[in-house]
């Protein structure tokens, strides 16, 4: 027998929390239904302090989670029995958060609720997954709908990656150059600054400025990285507000070469997202609410969810998008075809391949321009430092001779 947790409500309109002892949930369920309870959820304590260690330790890896789904096409299509299925997968994966949702969300299954509400209700997985779960289970395609999906997950994945590597080497110039100033004015300056007073050498302006910078810098450096902590945690506080985090986006989409990157990098997220989606086979308006939360862009997001209720109302994808004035020209261009044609996935897939191949080639742009820039800035502050400190000998040696 086993222990589960009953959320539970009355005929007079209470909820109240129960313990019941039972050999599945199947028969709690049944047995409170026959006192006259509804029963809104059934929780065995065992799965519940899962699903509790799971959410502590965090999220499950997205590489975790593509080979789970992987592995979980094969199964599938080699006619295994889900519940043999979910119950291999969970033993052999080296991911403990994933192995525990898969448990879940095992026995949900086994209790009887659908592959799309059990994997829902674990409260782990996108819900761009649970809704293709849920048109494939509608369709009777299920092996069909999760190879869209791991299409999908292999895509995006790959896109974030190359988007990622293509800004570690100038993340790298940069810290590079920030870490070569604090040692300039921590290390050389005070040694040239200390001999330079020993030999009591009248400085030129320039040797000046750099002894005093650096002599202030290093009264006030512990205050000015205190302030800078205390800054960083008060705007990520502040960026957990929607209202801050939603003047932030359009801040960021108006910043010169980065903007107009960003935004190709949520339009080709939302196409990819939405044709992976109608390819399952769900309903345009229930597409658009599931990609409106799965994107990560809020802005983006709020623009989806305004074309959606003009959706509902009848009016075309692409007029409804063209009203946010937050899509490209281009993109809604193609959209419109998409639609006059009756290839709208097929339309997104390419427009998500357009925008992807054109971040690619602006971010090779900018990487190409941001290396001599960098590179150049770490020389200027070398050669100031040089010229500021050696000024000085080179007039004691002027006046030796």
């Amino acid at each position: 027998m086993a222990e589960f947790v009953c959320k539970l409500g009355t005929d007079s309109g209470r909820v109240m929390t129960q313990t019941e002892q039972a050999s599945s949930e199947a028969e709690v369920r049944k047995r409170l239904g026959e006192q006259g309870y509804y029963v809104f959820a059934v929780h065995s304590k065992g799965a519940l302090s899962s699903r509790v260690m799971g959410t502590r330790k965090g999220n499950i890896r997205a590489d975790d989670f593509l080979i789970f789904n992987e592995q979980f096409l094969t199964l599938s299509k080699a006619g295994l029995p889900l519940q043999s299925s979910l119950e291999m997968l969970a033993r052999q994966t080296r991911s403990e958060n994933l192995r525990l949702a898969l448990e879940d969300v095992r026995e949900k299954v086994r209790a009887g609720a659908l592959l799309s509400e059990a994997f829902e209700a674990a409260g782990h997985f996108p819900k761009v997954y649970c809704a293709t779960l849920r048109a494939g289970e509608r369709s009777g395609a299920l092996d069909r709908v999760l190879a869209q999906f791991v299409s999908y997950q292999k895509t995006a994945r790959g896109f974030r990656k190359k988007f990622i590597s293509a800004l570690i080497y100038p993340s790298f110039l940069m810290v590079f150059l920030g870490g070569l100033i604090l040692f300039v004015i921590a290390f050389i300056v005070p040694r040239f600054a200390e001999l330079y007073r020993d030999l009591d050498v009248k400085l030129p302006p320039l040797t000046v400025f750099l002894i005093t910078f650096a002599q202030g810098f290093k009264r006030l450096g512990a205050f000015a990285l205190a302030g800078l902590v205390v800054g960083a945690l008060f705007l990520r506080s502040a960026l957990r507000r929607p209202k801050t985090r939603l003047v932030w986006e359009r801040l960021k989409f108006r910043i010169p070469l980065v903007g107009p990157l960003v935004l190709k990098f949520s339009v080709s997220e939302f196409a990819r997202t939405l044709s992976t989606l109608l390819q399952g086979g769900i309903p345009i308006v229930s597409a658009l609410e599931t990609a409106r939360d799965s994107i990560s862009s809020p802005l983006l997001a709020q623009a989806i969810d305004q074309a959606r209720q003009e959706v509902t109302a009848g009016r075309s994808l692409s007029a409804s998008l063209r009203q946010t004035g937050f899509f490209p020209p281009v993109a809604l261009d193609m959209m419109e075809v998409g639609e006059s044609t009756g290839a709208m996935s097929s339309m997104l897939e390419g427009l998500a391949e357009f925008f992807e191949e054109d971040v690619n080639i602006d971010l090779s742009t900018l990487v190409a321009l941001v290396d001599p820039i960098m590179i150049a800035a770490i020389a200027i502050v070398v050669a100031f430092v040089l010229i500021a400190f050696y000024m000085p000998l080179f007039s004691m040696a002027g006046q030796v001779h």
